[in-house]
């Protein structure tokens, strides 16, 4: 009877145990099925993050599950960890790449003034914008003192007026740059033409103001400009104004800042279908951070945005005692939301009001401008924001002497704080934005030195290439030198402003030609030298991009545990004739592993919905860069 009992328990163990072995045939990495797998694809990883043309592992290929890469291998090896409710998508052949990253655009700024063009009445209670023409300084002078006073004539107590006068495009080379800065028209006139009504004349990149302005600024902002910012004759630098008036004086109250939240989120989707799912900027706007922190709160962004701290520096005539106080957020916030770093905003502006050791004719030079030159309390605050251990980005330089002058501030900080040593500097990954006329050969070693990250923008071939003619064709290898700095062992990543908030433009691509070809929307050379390879380019706007923002661990590359951001692309970047790479454009966009954009061509081809914007897409590159 006991011997019976025990061939029992044996037994029963025996299938007990088999059927705790069953389960054993699902793979054991498997934890959870993955929702999604992507395969029969060209998955180009770009794990590889050295300098050289390897974009690292291809693979078939690629699982998620919620926000992050659960797997990347062959069609077998992934699809066997499929569960019954994992979305299969073939893809079909196609080339899929992480999400791009841009390191400098202005997306939200994009959004608010395409919203202002088509709903110029909204905000008419507080500015009014104009355009004039004009061939000489006489015919503008006139045009200028028309407007102004049917402006008074017809305005409303306080309305502003923002009138832009011509720069002859992004080059900086129309009649009214010289209009203003050889003061045609002078603060006496203008103020006895607007006595009353706020004004802000702009021929990017100078810029003028009555008085009027001066004291509605400190009613605004509770201080008058600094004096590196305008002078006592009205005359500046007036980028952050033209950003920022209608935004901080007329999105004041929570329906309206509600609105704005509507208004920058629509032209981040735009974004993620042009391909762009991570993107810096410094905010210029106080308004703006409000609306960015309801999409932050809400879990909201439809992409990512690693800001730059500008606040410090807008409208206000001590930022050295702000960053003092301020103290080091670099990296603070979510992934979809954080602090990048301390942004310096311009130390100088375009041409030709650029900061440059180039030799020219004495009354060119006597147009150039260094914000940050020795003594100037820009240079102290860029000194404070250092010692205070904040990170710091220049976020616009245009000539090799304003970045001389901020590796000196730099450097002045180690000799003086024994606290800030070269390797703390090299780990703190200091970066300098758009390479328009910098750097210089001799200024490669220095920048490698002191570790500093360098954002190119391949359109100042276009902005920059008139101004050879003025400064002598020799300063060409100093516009965007990408292959230089690459050689110097200096790490360079992507930046454009990229325009389709109406729903229609460029493609991403198109801004990545100039870097393979080194010539203007003309066809003119500059500098073929300089000329890169398409996988250190895509380096630069994927893998090397995440490092400028912080956030190599989570994005950049395709690689199991990271975030699931990533395009499928119309074409294959890596292998497609250069003359093709403009018209290639992502058909759907995964952002955290959501699908933020399906293209319908796409869409009806795999038997899904489209997702998104549907972009059209135009041929080249657009005239307002």
């Amino acid at each position: 009877m006991v011997r019976m009992r025990w061939l029992i328990l044996f037994w029963m163990c025996v299938l007990s145990l088999g059927q705790a072995v069953k389960p054993q045939s699902i793979p054991p990495e498997v934890l959870a099925y993955p929702e999604m797998v992507l395969y029969n694809g060209k998955i180009v990883t770009m794990d590889d993050k050295a300098y050289n043309t390897s974009p690292g592992t291809i693979a078939q290929a690629i699982a998620i599950r919620g926000d992050r890469i659960m797997a990347l291998g062959s069609d077998a090896e992934v699809l066997r960890l499929a569960g019954p409710s994992t979305l299969r998508m073939d893809l079909k052949g196609k080339a899929v790449i992480p999400g791009t990253i841009n390191a400098h655009t202005h997306i939200h700024n994009h959004a608010l003034n395409y919203w202002i063009s088509q709903n110029p009445q909204a905000v008419e209670e507080v500015a009014r914008s104009f355009n004039i023409e004009g061939r000489d300084f006489r015919e503008l002078k006139r045009k200028l003192e028309v407007l102004l006073r049917e402006h008074v004539q017809n305005s409303k107590p306080g309305q502003w007026a923002l009138v832009g006068l011509p720069t002859g495009g992004s080059a900086g080379t129309g009649v009214g740059v010289r209009f203003l800065q050889e003061k045609q028209i002078t603060l006496q006139e203008l103020d006895k033409l607007t006595p009353a009504n706020p004004v802000v004349l702009n021929s990017h990149p100078a810029g003028m103001i009555n008085s009027a302005a001066k004291r509605a600024l400190v009613e605004l902002y509770g201080s008058e400009p600094g004096e590196e910012k305008i002078d006592d004759s009205g005359f500046g630098e007036v980028t952050d104004y033209m950003r920022s008036l209608i935004l901080d004086s007329f999105f004041t109250d929570t329906a309206r800042i509600n609105k704005l939240t509507e208004i920058i989120k629509d032209g981040m989707e735009k974004q993620a279908a042009l391909g762009t799912t991570t993107f810096s900027s410094h905010i210029m706007g106080l308004r703006f951070f409000d609306a960015l922190m309801n999409l932050y709160r809400e879990g909201q962004m439809p992409i990512r945005f690693g800001y730059t701290h500008y606040f410090g520096f807008q409208n206000n005539p001590d930022p050295a005692s702000f960053y003092l106080r301020l103290g080091d957020m670099a990296g603070l916030g979510n992934d979809f939301f954080w602090q990048a770093a301390v942004g310096l905003g311009n130390v100088d502006s375009g041409p030709p009001m650029m900061c440059t050791t180039m030799e020219a004719p004495p009354e060119i030079k006597a147009r150039e401008w260094c914000r940050n030159a020795p003594g100037t309390a820009f240079a102290k605050a860029i000194h404070t924001a250092i010692t205070s251990r904040a990170r710091v980005a220049l976020g616009h330089a245009y000539g090799d002497k304003a970045v001389d002058y901020f590796m000196d501030q730099i450097e002045e900080a180690i000799r003086k704080d024994p606290g800030i040593t070269l390797d703390y500097i090299r780990g703190r990954r200091f970066t300098s934005d758009h390479t328009g006329f910098y750097p210089r050969a001799d200024q490669i070693p220095r920048l490698k030195k002191l570790g500093i990250l360098i954002s190119s923008r391949a359109d100042y071939v276009n902005r920059s290439y008139p101004w050879l003619e003025i400064y002598g064709k020799q300063y060409a290898s100093r516009v965007a030198p990408v292959k230089s700095l690459l050689d110097g062992g200096v790490k360079v990543v992507f930046e454009s402003e990229i325009r389709v908030e109406s729903g229609s433009g460029p493609t991403l691509f198109s801004y990545f030609v100039p870097f393979l070809n080194r010539k203007t929307r003309k066809g003119q050379d500059v500098a073929p030298e300089e000329a890169i390879d398409r996988v250190h380019l895509m380096k630069m706007a994927t893998t090397w991009g995440s490092e400028y923002m912080l956030r190599e661990k989570v994005i950049g590359s395709l690689e199991k545990g990271k975030l699931a951001d990533l395009l499928v692309l119309n074409k294959d970047y890596f292998t497609v004739p250069i003359e093709e790479i403009a018209d290639t454009y992502p058909l759907m966009t995964l952002v955290g592993g959501k699908v933020t954009v399906l293209r319908e061509e796409f869409a009806k081809e795999i038997g899904q919905r489209a997702v998104g914007p549907q972009l059209k897409f135009t041929r080249g590159q657009s005239e307002r860069e």
